[in-house]
């Protein structure tokens, strides 16, 4: 498990050190917690990593590829509003008491909103995880991995 986040750890800092494209930091409550990273690669198109603790009973890492559906200008003042969709995978480890391993597809849709005179952006989002967990007394399919509705919170520089 320590070697999971120190990778984790080393994966997001080797991110952050090229300057060439935005980055954003925040974090995401819903069917667990999460820490999340993402880096632009184009103004249509996204990559997005979290350290999530599914379920608040594991741990996972979450890499998702968006892109930008739709951009709305509904609030010209104040901030403009947005929809994500993106697929990607995640793996981990499931329950704490009797480690299992987390193998899924992850998906992502997300609507919210980015300040105009901040650098915040806020979003409600779905986000499932498909998949299965191998060995431990959660053996099977990845139940809580369905119903992964939140609340995000991103910071862009």
């Amino acid at each position: 498990m320590k070697r999971l986040i120190f990778i984790t750890f080393i994966c997001f800092a080797s991110l952050g050190l090229t300057n060439a494209q935005k980055n954003a930091i925040g974090l995401r409550l819903g069917a667990g917690a999460e820490l999340l990273y993402q880096r632009d690669l184009s103004t249509k198109n996204f990559l997005q990593f979290t350290l999530a603790i599914p379920d608040y009973n594991g741990l996972s890492v979450t890499g998702i590829y968006n892109w930008r559906c739709c951009q709305w200008n509904w609030t010209p003042k104040t901030c403009e509003w947005y929809l994500n969709a993106g697929v990607g995978g995640a793996l981990g480890i499931y329950d704490f008491d009797d480690s299992g391993v987390l193998i899924g597809i992850a998906g992502s849709c997300a609507f919210g909103c980015q300040f105009k005179k901040v650098p915040i952006s806020l979003d409600i989002n779905y986000r499932p995880v498909i998949g299965v967990v191998t060995s431990g007394h959660s053996e099977g399919f990845f139940d809580p991995g369905f119903w992964n509705f939140g609340i995000a919170a991103a910071y862009h520089f």
